[in-house]
């Protein structure tokens, strides 16, 4: 589960080279608050099969703020931003990154966040969950 400061670091480094906007600075915290309620009902170990789980929840979420009228730029960047929080949980909880410093581990996140190619997504609206009423509540 991502440390508070860790994900600073992180969403300031995504900031600073254009990835996320940082008009929503302050808008970030919520986003890695709703993930983290997410890979706590994980175990707080987060595995290539609940990656996309976590990807989906996230994606559910920006939905709801989509229906509440949230702009496509904060939504891409909510995107953006909790897709590298997921990423930062992964090598986080990977058994042979546990030693390492969080400064490295932040390092990491973003080397797998661009060799996913992240950076480059943009919320897209899911046309089949327009009417349907979304719950975040695990089934």
């Amino acid at each position: 589960m991502a440390v508070t400061k860790v994900v600073r670091d992180l969403d300031a480094k995504l900031m600073s080279d254009g990835t996320i906007n940082p008009d929503f600075e302050s808008d970030y915290d919520k986003v890695h608050k709703m993930l983290n309620t997410f890979v706590r009902q994980t175990g707080a170990v987060l595995t290539a099969e609940n990656f996309d789980e976590g990807d989906a929840k996230l994606r559910d979420w920006l939905m709801i703020l989509h229906k509440q009228g949230a702009s496509q730029e904060k939504l891409t960047s909510y995107l953006r931003c909790g897709l590298a929080h997921l990423c930062y949980d992964f090598v986080q909880t990977q058994e042979e990154n546990r030693a390492l410093p969080t400064d490295e581990l932040v390092t990491r996140a973003l080397q797998s966040f661009k060799a996913r190619k992240f950076q480059n997504k943009y919320f897209k609206v899911a046309p089949t969950k327009l009417e349907e009423t979304i719950s975040l509540k695990k089934n």
